[in-house]
Formats: structure tokens, C-alpha cells, sequence
């Protein structure tokens, strides 16, 4: 076999080593310091495990409250005190089942998983730790609800799917030393209940095993944004990492809608201590400085800001005035400079609201896919049996 085809079938077999992975252990309320919550069934039956033992049976009417207790969980119904334990697993008894969980202290929303539930405490055993035993399919639906909203097309939350998959399959181990594989927030991606919207439903179905490869077949940066304001970004011109696939694109889909343009006014005078504190910070003289008050994108997005000889990145600007994005002109108006703005966020990848948009102009999300990633192919694990049996 020829060393290149050789490379092939070697990294399609890890692939579907990776693929296969029916199920995903994501830790949930990452962000929470939870010590106190109550579990209940939704529709189904879970068994209860305490440090390994059946407990007891859970019907859908069953309600358990779990708190801290030393080094301990303290597991209790309305009617009995289970006991004491340092691990307790909530299994599912049927496929397709889902438990409700609210937090008690500090009070939260109710939110909805599918599948099952572990609880332990964290190391320090200030707060519990619970971790979302899930299928990855179940996951990646959940994902989408969370990343992409309510109420789009059916082309682009399979769109959505695919790209969800494939960060995950590119980030699976992300947080395994410390007991779980993903957390549930932005870090990772974000995930706060199940799915229930019918086309998120099906989007996850009909593109199931569906990943992103370059031509090299590594896995793609998934990379996604709100708004680009008519133009995506080069990956190596925001985060120093050149790819083949993020590319800058010139977007006529987005330019309409939402979050398209912005303003953002500051005084004079702070733009005037800005930079002459940036000149000061470079090593610049300044004596005779008189602060830039115009700069334009008009003709496309650029990369810095330059005033006399300081050179400033347009993302270091961006970030000391939390600003929506890096695509913005400066003008003065009065004893204010207005900086007018394009797009919400970095600017790589894929710009969700053209997305949406060319989805409601029916195109495929195959076409919504090669619009903003180039160079890139749809790879179905499911194909990859032959692979593992050479």
C-alpha cells in the first residue's frame, strides 16, 4: 500500500473509532455552584443507584432531593431518607427518555436531558458535580437549540448539526481529567436542555454521522459568528492560526439583517488618553501627538489601526471598548468620536444570520456550507466500516 493511501485508511479508521462513541459525558450547570437540587422523571422510568446498588425504582411521579452533606449526598423523596452516598447514578430504563432538574440552591430555571444522570461532588466537595450521560446524537440536537434558537429553517439547523458534530468529535476529550468529556457552556459548546423543536429534531436525524474535513481530512475549526457585516475574517488575521477553509468572503446575505450595524459614541478626550497611552505603552514620543480622529473600512476589512507610528490591532480596540466587532470606521462628531460599526462578533467561519438568511432563500445547506468554509468536504462516518476492516 502506498504511504499516502496508507495515512488514509489510518486516520479514517481513528475516525470511526472517534464516531462511534455512542455516548457523550457532558457536566451540566458548569457555570453554577450548585449544593442543593431536586431530579424527577419526564414521562419514564430511571433506576436509582447508590454507590453502585439499586436503590429503588423511579416512576414518572417520583421526585428526589439531593444536597451536601459533608463529604457526602444526602438522597431523599417526600417520603423516605434514602440515605448517604458519594455517587448516585439516575439510569433510564427505556430508550428515549429525559429527566427534569432545578437547581434549589441557588435557584434556577427547570431545564430538560435526555438520558441519563451521574452525580458526585466535586473534589473540594463544596458543590455537586453532574454529569449528563448522553447519546451523542440526543447531545448534538441539544447543542443546536442552544447555539442556534428558535424558529429557523430546516436547511440550517442541519447545517448547525453538522458543524456541532464536528467540533465535538475535534474537542471530545476537552475535560477528561477531570472526570467528564465536554462542560455545557461556551467553552466547549453550549447545551442547556434537550431539543424538542421538531425541525432541530429531524435537521439531527437526516444528518446523522455527517462531519466537516479539509483536504487533508483532519477535521475542520467549526468556527461561527452572529453577523459578519458583509465580510468573514482570514482565521490567521483574528487568532494567528492559518487554515485552507477560513477564508475572508464577501457576504451579501447578512448585510439586512439584525445585527448588520451598530454605533458606538466615546468622548474626545478618552480617545485622546487611549492612544497616547498605547504611544506611551510602545515606547513612542508623543510630545507633539494630536490623536487620529478618521479612520474607514469602506473598501474592506483590514487588520490594524494605525495612528502616526503606532500600530494597534483592530481586535486590542475592539476589546478595551467592548466593542461588537473589529469591522468599524471612526469619525468625529463634536467632542466625540462615533465609531460605526459592522457585524456582531469575531468574524471567522460561518456568519449564522447570512446563513439563515440564504436558508430562507432555499439554498441547501450543502451550498450555505461551501458559501463560508472552503475546501472542505461532508465525510459520513457510517460509511467507514470498509476502512476498519482493511
Amino acid at each position: 500500500m502506498k504511504k499516502k493511501s496508507f495515512i488514509l485508511v489510518l486516520f479514517l479508521l481513528i475516525f470511526f473509532h472517534r464516531a462511534n462513541a455512542d455516548y457523550v459525558d457532558v457536566r451540566i450547570f458548569t457555570s453554577k455552584v450548585i449544593t442543593t437540587f431536586i431530579f424527577s422523571p419526564l414521562g419514564c422510568t430511571y433506576s436509582i443507584y447508590g454507590n453502585g446498588r439499586l436503590l429503588v425504582d423511579c416512576d414518572p411521579s417520583g421526585i428526589f432531593q439531593m444536597n451536601i452533606e459533608g463529604d457526602s449526598i444526602r438522597l431523599k423523596t417526600f417520603e423516605r431518607d434514602l440515605g448517604k452516598f458519594s455517587v448516585i447514578n439516575m439510569v433510564a430504563k427505556q430508550s428515549y427518555s429525559a429527566f427534569k432538574i432545578k437547581s434549589v440552591l441557588p435557584q434556577t430555571k427547570v431545564r430538560t436531558y435526555d438520558d441519563d444522570l451521574e452525580i458526585t461532588l466535586t473534589p473540594d466537595k463544596k458543590q455537586f458535580l453532574l454529569i449528563n450521560k448522553v447519546n451523542l446524537e440526543n447531545y448534538i440536537a441539544g447543542v443546536v437549540g442552544s447555539e442556534a434558537g428558535k424558529g429557523n429553517s430546516l436547511e440550517y439547523y442541519k447545517l448547525q448539526a453538522i458543524l456541532c458534530r464536528t467540533y465535538l468529535l475535534t474537542h471530545i476529550n476537552r475535560h477528561i481529567l477531570e472526570g467528564f468529556q465536554v462542560c455545557d457552556d461556551v467553552h466547549c459548546q453550549a447545551y442547556f436542555n434537550r431539543a424538542s423543536e421538531d425541525n432541530i429534531l429531524k435537521a439531527v436525524f437526516t444528518t446523522k454521522g455527517l462531519v466537516v474535513v479539509d483536504n487533508n481530512l483532519n477535521l475542520i475549526t467549526t468556527a461561527f459568528h452572529a453577523n459578519c457585516g458583509g465580510e468573514t475574517c482570514n482565521s490567521e488575521d483574528v487568532w494567528a492560526m492559518t487554515t485552507t477553509y477560513l477564508k475572508s468572503v464577501k457576504d451579501i446575505y447578512c448585510q439586512k439583517q439584525l445585527q448588520a450595524r451598530w454605533e458606538r459614541a466615546i468622548s474626545l478626550e478618552d480617545w485622546n488618553e487611549y492612544l497616547q497611552l498605547k504611544h506611551k505603552t510602545a515606547g513612542l514620543d508623543n510630545r507633539n501627538y494630536t490623536a487620529t480622529t478618521f479612520f474607514s473600512q469602506a473598501s474592506g476589512r483590514v487588520i490594524n489601526f494605525t495612528d502616526q507610528d503606532l500600530t494597534i490591532p483592530l481586535k486590542t480596540i475592539r476589546a478595551d471598548f467592548k466593542l461588537k466587532s473589529t469591522y468599524f470606521s471612526i469619525d468625529k462628531v463634536g467632542d466625540a468620536i462615533l465609531f460605526k460599526g459592522r457585524g456582531y462578533g469575531h468574524g471567522v467561519g460561518l456568519c449564522q444570520e447570512g446563513a439563515m438568511q440564504m436558508s430562507k432563500l432555499k439554498y441547501s445547506y450543502e451550498d450555505i456550507l461551501h458559501y463560508y468554509y472552503k475546501d472542505v468536504h461532508l465525510v459520513d462516518l457510517s460509511s467507514l466500516d470498509y476502512f476498519n476492516q482493511e
